[in-house]
């Protein structure tokens, strides 16, 4: 059984945490800086996210299809977002083991992880002030 309940579920959760992230200068500028369009492709449940830091002023927020071309795609089920957003997942060792799957030059994004680190701070309380509730 996934931590979300469903689709929208999901969506809500990382629309409030993005837009935590771009509300932050302290995340938010180098993301920017990146220009990187990065889609999130989560399944159980599915949905997709995407980021778009692309013309390096203000990022977009997208859930659902949409017909931007993304520059990094990554796949996993939405349990690993969860624990990655709470701080518990190793990406490299989740990319090697398959549990993460990219496409794109994936080096960039790891490059990203250590701006989007005080995120893991934020993400506890979105999930709480949702009643979203976790494993025991």
């Amino acid at each position: 059984m996934s931590i979300f309940k469903d689709s929208q579920e999901l969506d809500t959760v990382m629309e409030q945490l993005w837009t935590k992230i771009r509300q932050d200068p302290e995340m938010s500028k180098p993301l920017l800086e990146s220009k990187l369009i990065v889609t999130f492709h989560y399944r159980h449940p599915e949905t997709k996210l995407t980021i778009d830091c692309s013309n390096g002023e203000d990022f977009h927020i997208i859930t659902g299809e949409n017909q931007v071309k993304p520059i990094i795609e990554l796949f996993m089920k939405a349990d690993i977002a969860h624990d990655f957003w709470l701080g518990k997942v190793n990406v490299p060792m989740a990319l090697l083991s398959g549990k993460i799957v990219s496409k794109g030059p994936i080096n960039k994004a790891l490059a990203l992880l250590p701006t989007v680190k005080p995120a893991f701070k934020l993400y506890p309380s979105i999930i709480k002030d949702l009643n979203i509730k976790t494993h025991p």
